[in-house]
Protein backbone atom coordinates (compact mmCIF):
# COMPACT_ATOMS: atom_id res chain seq x y z
CA UNK A 1 0.00 0.00 0.00
CA UNK A 2 1.74 3.26 -0.79
CA UNK A 3 2.53 5.84 1.71
CA UNK A 4 1.83 9.46 1.15
CA UNK A 5 5.36 11.65 0.26
CA UNK A 6 4.65 14.76 3.07
CA UNK A 7 5.75 17.89 2.49
CA UNK A 8 8.63 18.83 4.49
CA UNK A 9 7.75 22.63 4.98
CA UNK A 10 4.17 22.62 4.86
CA UNK A 11 3.84 19.45 7.21
CA UNK A 12 2.78 21.10 10.29
CA UNK A 13 0.46 23.70 8.95
CA UNK A 14 -1.47 21.33 6.79
CA UNK A 15 -1.76 18.89 9.63
CA UNK A 16 -3.12 22.09 12.01
CA UNK A 17 -5.27 23.10 9.65
CA UNK A 18 -6.91 19.70 9.06
CA UNK A 19 -7.01 19.06 12.66
CA UNK A 20 -8.92 22.61 12.93
CA UNK A 21 -11.45 21.50 10.25
CA UNK A 22 -12.66 18.40 11.67
CA UNK A 23 -12.00 19.75 15.36
CA UNK A 24 -15.27 21.71 15.66
CA UNK A 25 -17.88 19.67 14.13
CA UNK A 26 -16.71 17.09 16.62
CA UNK A 27 -16.81 19.90 19.53
CA UNK A 28 -20.27 20.93 18.81
CA UNK A 29 -21.48 16.99 18.37
CA UNK A 30 -20.03 16.46 22.00
CA UNK A 31 -21.63 19.69 23.44
CA UNK A 32 -24.73 18.21 22.25
CA UNK A 33 -24.14 14.52 23.30
CA UNK A 34 -24.14 16.13 27.07
CA UNK A 35 -26.55 18.97 26.71
CA UNK A 36 -29.51 16.52 25.47
CA UNK A 37 -28.33 14.14 27.83
CA UNK A 38 -28.52 16.54 30.96
CA UNK A 39 -32.35 17.65 29.21
CA UNK A 40 -33.78 14.78 27.60
CA UNK A 41 -35.54 11.49 28.67
CA UNK A 42 -33.05 8.77 28.16
CA UNK A 43 -36.01 7.16 25.67
CA UNK A 44 -35.98 10.33 23.37
CA UNK A 45 -31.88 10.33 24.21
CA UNK A 46 -31.73 7.12 22.96
CA UNK A 47 -34.02 7.93 19.78
CA UNK A 48 -31.87 10.78 18.56
CA UNK A 49 -29.08 8.96 18.93
CA UNK A 50 -30.81 5.92 17.01
CA UNK A 51 -30.74 7.91 13.79
CA UNK A 52 -26.77 9.16 14.59
CA UNK A 53 -25.25 5.66 15.53
CA UNK A 54 -26.87 4.32 12.18
CA UNK A 55 -25.58 7.43 9.99
CA UNK A 56 -22.24 6.54 11.31
CA UNK A 57 -22.44 2.72 10.19
CA UNK A 58 -23.12 3.13 7.18
CA UNK A 59 -21.98 6.41 5.66
CA UNK A 60 -18.79 4.87 5.55
CA UNK A 61 -19.89 2.39 3.56
CA UNK A 62 -21.58 4.59 0.65
CA UNK A 63 -18.06 6.36 0.77
CA UNK A 64 -16.12 3.11 0.91
CA UNK A 65 -12.37 4.74 1.56
CA UNK A 66 -13.11 7.64 -1.42
CA UNK A 67 -12.63 10.19 0.67
CA UNK A 68 -9.43 8.54 2.14
CA UNK A 69 -7.68 8.27 -1.08
CA UNK A 70 -8.68 11.36 -2.57
CA UNK A 71 -6.23 12.74 -0.05
CA UNK A 72 -3.22 10.23 -1.41
CA UNK A 73 -2.91 12.13 -5.02
CA UNK A 74 -1.88 15.57 -6.24
CA UNK A 75 -4.01 18.51 -7.75
CA UNK A 76 -3.63 17.49 -11.16
CA UNK A 77 -3.26 13.95 -10.70
CA UNK A 78 -6.60 13.62 -9.59
CA UNK A 79 -8.00 15.70 -12.19
CA UNK A 80 -6.43 12.96 -15.02
CA UNK A 81 -7.77 10.12 -12.36
CA UNK A 82 -11.75 11.08 -12.90
CA UNK A 83 -11.01 11.43 -16.59
CA UNK A 84 -9.76 8.39 -17.16
CA UNK A 85 -12.66 6.72 -15.36
CA UNK A 86 -15.49 5.52 -17.42
CA UNK A 87 -19.20 6.81 -17.24
CA UNK A 88 -20.32 3.84 -16.23
CA UNK A 89 -18.59 3.47 -12.92
CA UNK A 90 -19.76 6.70 -11.88
CA UNK A 91 -23.60 5.14 -12.34
CA UNK A 92 -22.79 2.48 -10.77
CA UNK A 93 -21.36 4.14 -8.03
CA UNK A 94 -24.35 6.43 -7.80
CA UNK A 95 -26.97 3.63 -7.38
CA UNK A 96 -24.96 2.03 -4.56
CA UNK A 97 -25.20 5.40 -2.64
CA UNK A 98 -28.55 5.47 -3.54
CA UNK A 99 -29.37 2.31 -2.22
CA UNK A 100 -27.61 2.52 0.74
CA UNK A 101 -29.57 5.62 1.56
CA UNK A 102 -32.95 4.03 0.76
CA UNK A 103 -31.63 1.40 3.30
CA UNK A 104 -30.83 4.02 5.91
CA UNK A 105 -34.00 5.58 5.18
CA UNK A 106 -36.00 2.20 5.80
CA UNK A 107 -34.16 1.74 9.24
CA UNK A 108 -35.35 5.31 10.17
CA UNK A 109 -38.94 5.10 9.64
CA UNK A 110 -39.26 1.46 11.13
CA UNK A 111 -38.06 3.21 14.20
CA UNK A 112 -38.73 6.90 14.88
CA UNK A 113 -40.72 9.45 13.38
CA UNK A 114 -39.24 10.75 10.86
CA UNK A 115 -40.42 10.85 6.97
CA UNK A 116 -38.92 8.54 4.54
CA UNK A 117 -37.50 11.61 2.61
CA UNK A 118 -35.07 13.39 5.64
CA UNK A 119 -32.90 10.88 6.12
CA UNK A 120 -32.74 9.33 2.36
CA UNK A 121 -31.52 12.81 1.49
CA UNK A 122 -29.65 13.77 4.92
CA UNK A 123 -27.06 10.63 4.35
CA UNK A 124 -26.56 11.18 0.55
CA UNK A 125 -26.04 15.10 1.13
CA UNK A 126 -23.70 14.07 4.50
CA UNK A 127 -21.94 11.17 2.05
CA UNK A 128 -21.36 13.39 -0.74
CA UNK A 129 -19.68 16.09 1.73
CA UNK A 130 -17.20 14.05 2.89
CA UNK A 131 -15.68 13.41 -0.17
CA UNK A 132 -16.08 17.00 -1.16
CA UNK A 133 -14.02 17.80 1.86
CA UNK A 134 -11.31 16.00 1.21
CA UNK A 135 -11.30 17.13 -2.42
CA UNK A 136 -11.15 20.42 -0.88
CA UNK A 137 -8.22 19.70 1.49
CA UNK A 138 -6.28 18.38 -1.65
CA UNK A 139 -6.70 21.54 -3.36
CA UNK A 140 -5.80 23.24 0.01
CA UNK A 141 -8.84 25.34 0.53
CA UNK A 142 -8.16 25.23 4.16
CA UNK A 143 -9.52 28.91 4.68
CA UNK A 144 -12.51 28.38 3.45
CA UNK A 145 -13.11 24.95 4.85
CA UNK A 146 -11.82 26.21 8.35
CA UNK A 147 -14.61 29.35 8.15
CA UNK A 148 -17.57 26.90 6.66
CA UNK A 149 -17.16 24.32 9.51
CA UNK A 150 -16.91 27.10 11.79
CA UNK A 151 -20.15 28.61 10.43
CA UNK A 152 -21.80 24.87 10.27
CA UNK A 153 -20.92 23.63 13.98
CA UNK A 154 -22.58 27.23 15.57
CA UNK A 155 -25.54 26.62 13.31
CA UNK A 156 -25.57 23.14 14.01
CA UNK A 157 -25.38 24.02 18.23
CA UNK A 158 -28.33 26.19 17.77
CA UNK A 159 -30.62 24.29 15.78
CA UNK A 160 -30.36 22.13 18.39
CA UNK A 161 -30.65 24.71 21.34
CA UNK A 162 -33.75 26.04 19.45
CA UNK A 163 -35.65 22.41 18.81
CA UNK A 164 -35.13 22.03 22.74
CA UNK A 165 -36.90 25.17 23.68
CA UNK A 166 -39.57 25.19 21.25
CA UNK A 167 -40.95 21.45 21.96
CA UNK A 168 -37.95 18.55 20.60
CA UNK A 169 -39.19 16.85 17.52
CA UNK A 170 -37.01 14.34 15.91
CA UNK A 171 -39.01 15.60 12.48
CA UNK A 172 -37.86 19.06 13.14
CA UNK A 173 -34.64 18.95 14.13
CA UNK A 174 -33.48 16.64 11.21
CA UNK A 175 -35.15 18.17 8.59
CA UNK A 176 -33.16 21.74 10.07
CA UNK A 177 -30.25 19.72 9.73
CA UNK A 178 -30.79 18.41 6.31
CA UNK A 179 -30.91 21.86 5.20
CA UNK A 180 -27.59 22.73 6.50
CA UNK A 181 -25.88 19.86 5.23
CA UNK A 182 -27.26 20.46 2.12
CA UNK A 183 -25.96 24.13 1.82
CA UNK A 184 -22.56 22.53 3.31
CA UNK A 185 -22.75 20.54 0.40
CA UNK A 186 -23.43 23.20 -1.68
CA UNK A 187 -20.87 25.67 -1.23
CA UNK A 188 -18.40 22.66 -1.27
CA UNK A 189 -19.56 21.48 -4.73
CA UNK A 190 -19.49 25.25 -6.06
CA UNK A 191 -15.48 25.43 -4.61
CA UNK A 192 -14.62 22.11 -6.34
CA UNK A 193 -15.64 23.40 -9.55
CA UNK A 194 -14.00 26.09 -9.45
CA UNK A 195 -10.41 24.63 -8.50
CA UNK A 196 -11.41 22.20 -11.51
CA UNK A 197 -12.17 24.86 -13.64
CA UNK A 198 -8.52 26.51 -12.84
CA UNK A 199 -6.30 23.81 -12.13
CA UNK A 200 -5.94 21.80 -15.57
CA UNK A 201 -3.87 18.28 -15.61
CA UNK A 202 -0.58 18.50 -16.90
CA UNK A 203 1.09 15.67 -18.49
CA UNK A 204 4.25 14.61 -15.96
CA UNK A 205 1.68 13.86 -13.69
CA UNK A 206 2.41 9.94 -14.40
CA UNK A 207 0.37 6.72 -15.88
CA UNK A 208 -2.76 6.50 -14.65
CA UNK A 209 -2.60 2.77 -13.28
CA UNK A 210 -6.29 2.12 -12.77
CA UNK A 211 -5.77 -1.29 -11.41
CA UNK A 212 -3.18 -0.46 -9.02
CA UNK A 213 -4.73 2.53 -7.83
CA UNK A 214 -8.28 0.50 -7.34
CA UNK A 215 -6.18 -1.97 -5.57
CA UNK A 216 -5.14 0.64 -3.37
CA UNK A 217 -8.87 1.74 -2.99
CA UNK A 218 -10.50 -1.32 -1.81
CA UNK A 219 -7.61 -1.58 0.98
CA UNK A 220 -8.27 1.80 2.31
CA UNK A 221 -11.89 1.07 1.67
CA UNK A 222 -11.87 -2.26 3.58
CA UNK A 223 -9.99 -0.62 6.27
CA UNK A 224 -11.94 2.24 6.94
CA UNK A 225 -14.80 1.14 6.88
CA UNK A 226 -13.59 -2.24 9.03
CA UNK A 227 -12.47 0.74 12.05
CA UNK A 228 -15.84 2.67 11.76
CA UNK A 229 -17.51 -0.61 12.03
CA UNK A 230 -15.91 -1.91 15.05
CA UNK A 231 -16.01 1.51 16.89
CA UNK A 232 -20.45 1.75 15.66
CA UNK A 233 -21.25 -1.86 15.32
CA UNK A 234 -22.12 -2.45 19.07
CA UNK A 235 -24.20 0.68 19.18
CA UNK A 236 -26.08 -0.07 15.88
CA UNK A 237 -26.85 -3.54 17.09
CA UNK A 238 -27.67 -2.51 20.86
CA UNK A 239 -30.15 0.67 19.15
CA UNK A 240 -31.90 -2.56 17.27
CA UNK A 241 -32.50 -4.98 19.37
CA UNK A 242 -32.78 -2.93 23.00
CA UNK A 243 -34.62 -0.52 24.01
CA UNK A 244 -34.37 3.33 23.59
CA UNK A 245 -33.47 4.15 27.42
CA UNK A 246 -30.71 0.85 27.44
CA UNK A 247 -29.48 2.12 24.01
CA UNK A 248 -29.26 5.63 25.61
CA UNK A 249 -27.26 4.10 28.78
CA UNK A 250 -25.09 2.08 26.27
CA UNK A 251 -24.12 4.77 24.06
CA UNK A 252 -22.77 7.13 26.53
CA UNK A 253 -21.08 4.69 28.77
CA UNK A 254 -19.04 3.46 25.47
CA UNK A 255 -18.10 6.31 24.25
CA UNK A 256 -14.94 7.03 22.45
CA UNK A 257 -12.33 9.18 24.67
CA UNK A 258 -12.42 12.73 22.20
CA UNK A 259 -8.91 13.00 20.49
CA UNK A 260 -6.99 9.68 21.32
CA UNK A 261 -7.24 8.33 18.32
CA UNK A 262 -5.96 11.70 16.36
CA UNK A 263 -3.08 11.69 19.33
CA UNK A 264 -2.55 7.85 18.25
CA UNK A 265 -2.71 8.98 14.31
CA UNK A 266 -0.43 11.58 15.18
CA UNK A 267 2.44 9.47 16.61
CA UNK A 268 2.18 7.32 14.16
CA UNK A 269 2.37 9.52 11.14
CA UNK A 270 5.33 10.94 12.59
CA UNK A 271 6.69 7.58 12.96
CA UNK A 272 6.45 6.69 9.84
CA UNK A 273 7.98 9.83 8.42
CA UNK A 274 10.92 9.57 10.13
CA UNK A 275 11.64 6.14 8.80
CA UNK A 276 10.65 7.34 5.20
CA UNK A 277 13.43 9.86 5.72
CA UNK A 278 15.93 7.35 7.28
CA UNK A 279 18.48 5.25 6.06
CA UNK A 280 17.32 2.27 4.35
CA UNK A 281 20.32 0.02 5.58
CA UNK A 282 19.21 0.68 9.62
CA UNK A 283 15.27 0.68 8.58
CA UNK A 284 14.63 -1.89 11.30
CA UNK A 285 17.12 -1.08 13.80
CA UNK A 286 15.20 2.62 13.71
CA UNK A 287 11.77 1.00 13.50
CA UNK A 288 12.65 -0.88 16.67
CA UNK A 289 14.20 2.60 18.42
CA UNK A 290 11.38 4.78 17.27
CA UNK A 291 8.47 2.51 17.77
CA UNK A 292 9.36 1.94 21.38
CA UNK A 293 10.40 5.71 21.88
CA UNK A 294 6.60 6.78 20.26
CA UNK A 295 5.72 4.01 23.42
CA UNK A 296 7.39 5.49 26.03
CA UNK A 297 5.62 9.10 24.90
CA UNK A 298 2.20 7.97 24.58
CA UNK A 299 2.15 6.18 27.66
CA UNK A 300 3.20 9.89 29.41
CA UNK A 301 -0.45 10.71 28.37
CA UNK A 302 -2.61 7.71 27.57
CA UNK A 303 -1.84 6.00 31.20
CA UNK A 304 -3.04 9.73 33.62
CA UNK A 305 -6.10 9.20 31.07
CA UNK A 306 -6.73 6.32 31.85
CA UNK A 307 -6.38 5.78 35.80
CA UNK A 308 -8.47 9.71 35.89
CA UNK A 309 -11.45 7.80 34.31
CA UNK A 310 -10.91 4.54 36.24
CA UNK A 311 -10.91 5.96 39.75
CA UNK A 312 -13.13 9.08 38.90
CA UNK A 313 -15.95 6.97 36.75
CA UNK A 314 -18.11 7.63 39.13
CA UNK A 315 -18.05 11.08 39.02
CA UNK A 316 -17.27 11.73 35.31
CA UNK A 317 -20.36 9.81 34.63
CA UNK A 318 -22.82 11.72 36.90
CA UNK A 319 -21.32 15.41 36.24
CA UNK A 320 -21.03 14.87 32.51
CA UNK A 321 -24.60 13.04 32.07
CA UNK A 322 -26.73 13.45 34.97
CA UNK A 323 -27.83 10.68 37.75
CA UNK A 324 -30.06 9.41 34.95
CA UNK A 325 -27.04 7.81 33.34
CA UNK A 326 -25.98 5.83 36.82
CA UNK A 327 -26.53 2.67 34.87
CA UNK A 328 -23.77 3.50 32.15
CA UNK A 329 -21.00 2.99 34.67
CA UNK A 330 -20.09 -0.14 34.59
CA UNK A 331 -20.16 -0.22 30.75
CA UNK A 332 -18.17 2.75 31.30
CA UNK A 333 -15.37 0.88 33.27
CA UNK A 334 -15.28 -1.86 31.00
CA UNK A 335 -15.26 0.21 27.89
CA UNK A 336 -12.23 2.02 29.15
CA UNK A 337 -10.20 -1.00 30.12
CA UNK A 338 -8.99 -0.33 26.54
CA UNK A 339 -7.31 2.64 26.90
CA UNK A 340 -3.76 1.28 27.94
CA UNK A 341 -3.18 -0.46 24.43
CA UNK A 342 -4.02 2.92 22.66
CA UNK A 343 -0.34 3.92 24.18
CA UNK A 344 0.96 1.93 20.97
CA UNK A 345 0.82 2.14 17.45
CA UNK A 346 0.55 -1.28 16.21
CA UNK A 347 0.02 -1.19 13.08
CA UNK A 348 2.80 1.72 11.70
CA UNK A 349 5.56 -0.85 11.12
CA UNK A 350 2.99 -2.46 8.96
CA UNK A 351 2.24 -0.03 7.19
CA UNK A 352 5.52 1.30 6.66
CA UNK A 353 6.73 -2.64 5.40
CA UNK A 354 3.40 -2.26 3.08
CA UNK A 355 1.47 -5.14 4.64
CA UNK A 356 -2.03 -3.74 4.26
CA UNK A 357 -3.14 -7.59 3.80
CA UNK A 358 -2.26 -8.07 7.60
CA UNK A 359 -3.34 -5.02 8.83
CA UNK A 360 -7.13 -5.85 7.18
CA UNK A 361 -6.81 -10.08 8.22
CA UNK A 362 -6.06 -7.90 12.04
CA UNK A 363 -8.95 -5.57 11.30
CA UNK A 364 -11.90 -8.26 9.97
CA UNK A 365 -10.32 -10.67 12.82
CA UNK A 366 -10.86 -8.55 15.78
CA UNK A 367 -14.36 -7.43 14.09
CA UNK A 368 -15.50 -11.01 13.55
CA UNK A 369 -14.20 -11.92 17.22
CA UNK A 370 -15.88 -9.05 19.09
CA UNK A 371 -19.27 -10.34 17.24
CA UNK A 372 -18.97 -13.66 18.51
CA UNK A 373 -17.92 -12.79 22.09
CA UNK A 374 -21.06 -10.20 22.54
CA UNK A 375 -23.98 -12.35 23.06
CA UNK A 376 -22.36 -14.54 25.58
CA UNK A 377 -20.34 -12.18 26.97
CA UNK A 378 -24.07 -10.38 27.47
CA UNK A 379 -25.77 -13.00 28.54
CA UNK A 380 -23.44 -13.21 31.46
CA UNK A 381 -22.46 -9.84 32.17
CA UNK A 382 -25.69 -7.61 30.41
CA UNK A 383 -24.65 -4.07 28.88
CA UNK A 384 -21.07 -4.35 30.46
CA UNK A 385 -20.54 -7.57 28.47
CA UNK A 386 -20.93 -6.13 24.92
CA UNK A 387 -18.37 -3.67 25.90
CA UNK A 388 -16.07 -6.16 27.40
CA UNK A 389 -16.57 -7.89 24.32
CA UNK A 390 -14.37 -5.33 22.02
CA UNK A 391 -11.73 -4.56 24.73
CA UNK A 392 -10.51 -8.74 24.59
CA UNK A 393 -10.76 -8.83 20.71
CA UNK A 394 -8.87 -5.72 20.65
CA UNK A 395 -5.58 -6.57 23.08
CA UNK A 396 -5.79 -9.99 20.92
CA UNK A 397 -5.50 -7.77 17.96
CA UNK A 398 -2.74 -5.39 19.20
CA UNK A 399 -0.72 -8.90 19.93
CA UNK A 400 -1.25 -9.83 16.32
CA UNK A 401 -0.33 -7.03 14.94
CA UNK A 402 2.71 -6.98 17.11
CA UNK A 403 3.88 -10.63 16.39
CA UNK A 404 3.70 -10.12 12.29
CA UNK A 405 5.63 -6.27 13.42
CA UNK A 406 8.67 -8.08 14.96
CA UNK A 407 8.41 -11.26 12.53
CA UNK A 408 9.43 -8.60 10.01
CA UNK A 409 11.92 -6.62 11.99
CA UNK A 410 13.91 -10.34 12.78
CA UNK A 411 13.49 -9.36 16.52
CA UNK A 412 11.21 -10.16 19.51
CA UNK A 413 8.00 -9.17 20.15
CA UNK A 414 9.15 -7.99 23.79
CA UNK A 415 11.70 -5.41 21.85
CA UNK A 416 9.49 -3.28 19.96
CA UNK A 417 7.21 -2.47 23.39
CA UNK A 418 9.01 -0.45 26.06
CA UNK A 419 7.71 -2.66 28.62
CA UNK A 420 9.56 -2.26 31.29
CA UNK A 421 9.42 1.91 30.80
CA UNK A 422 5.24 0.62 31.56
CA UNK A 423 5.57 -1.28 33.88
CA UNK A 424 6.61 1.44 36.21
CA UNK A 425 4.47 4.15 34.66
CA UNK A 426 1.61 1.69 35.49
CA UNK A 427 2.77 1.33 39.30
CA UNK A 428 3.17 5.09 39.80
CA UNK A 429 0.05 6.52 38.55
CA UNK A 430 -2.08 4.04 39.66
CA UNK A 431 -0.49 4.61 43.26
CA UNK A 432 -0.98 8.50 42.54
CA UNK A 433 -4.65 8.20 41.64
CA UNK A 434 -5.68 6.27 44.32
CA UNK A 435 -3.99 8.77 46.85
CA UNK A 436 -5.48 11.63 45.21
CA UNK A 437 -9.26 10.14 44.60
CA UNK A 438 -9.17 9.20 48.30
CA UNK A 439 -7.88 12.36 49.35
CA UNK A 440 -10.00 14.74 47.18
CA UNK A 441 -13.34 13.06 48.44
CA UNK A 442 -12.32 13.08 51.86
CA UNK A 443 -13.49 16.98 51.58
CA UNK A 444 -15.17 17.52 48.06
CA UNK A 445 -17.97 15.33 46.24
CA UNK A 446 -19.91 15.92 42.35
CA UNK A 447 -18.47 18.29 40.51
CA UNK A 448 -15.38 19.64 42.74
CA UNK A 449 -14.26 16.15 42.69
CA UNK A 450 -14.39 15.50 39.44
CA UNK A 451 -12.68 19.31 38.55
CA UNK A 452 -9.72 18.38 41.24
CA UNK A 453 -9.08 15.00 39.88
CA UNK A 454 -8.76 16.48 36.07
CA UNK A 455 -6.64 19.09 36.96
CA UNK A 456 -4.31 16.56 39.19
CA UNK A 457 -4.39 14.55 35.73
CA UNK A 458 -3.38 17.28 33.80
CA UNK A 459 -0.33 18.32 36.06
CA UNK A 460 0.62 14.49 36.31
CA UNK A 461 0.49 14.42 32.46
CA UNK A 462 2.50 17.52 31.88
CA UNK A 463 5.14 16.38 34.59
CA UNK A 464 5.16 12.61 33.47
CA UNK A 465 5.39 13.83 29.51
CA UNK A 466 8.41 16.47 30.69
CA UNK A 467 10.28 13.85 32.49
CA UNK A 468 9.94 11.52 29.32
CA UNK A 469 10.91 13.68 26.64
CA UNK A 470 13.69 14.61 28.81
CA UNK A 471 15.21 11.25 28.95
CA UNK A 472 14.81 10.61 25.50
CA UNK A 473 16.88 14.11 24.86
CA UNK A 474 19.43 12.86 27.08
CA UNK A 475 19.92 9.47 25.44
CA UNK A 476 20.15 11.15 22.19
CA UNK A 477 16.74 9.98 21.10
CA UNK A 478 14.92 13.40 20.20
CA UNK A 479 16.56 15.90 18.32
Amino acid sequence: MPLPKPGHNSLFSNSLFIFIIRFFPSLANLLVMIWYSKHLPPALYGNYYHFWIQLNVIFPLACFGIHVLVITYSQSFLLNLLRNIKTRYFVLYAFWVLALSAVFALLQCSALPVTFAIPFAFILCFSISAILESFLIVFRNYAWLTVINILYSAIYWLIHLYILKEGFSLQAVFTYLLILTALRLGIYSGIVIGNMKRCEPVADTGIVDLAKIRSLWLHLGLYDVLQVLFSWVDKFIISIVLTASLSAIYYNGSQNIPFLPLLLSAAGSAVLMQLAAGQKDDENRNAIKLMNQSGRVLSSIVFPVFFFLLFFRYEFIVVIFTEKYIPAIPVFLMAILVLPVKAYSFTTVLQRMHKGAIINTGAIADLMLALALMYPLYKWLGLPGVALSFVISTYLQAAFYLYHAAKLLHTSPLKLIPYANWLIKFIVFASLFIIIHYAVNLYFTGKITLILGAAAMVIITAVSLILELKMQRQDGGIK
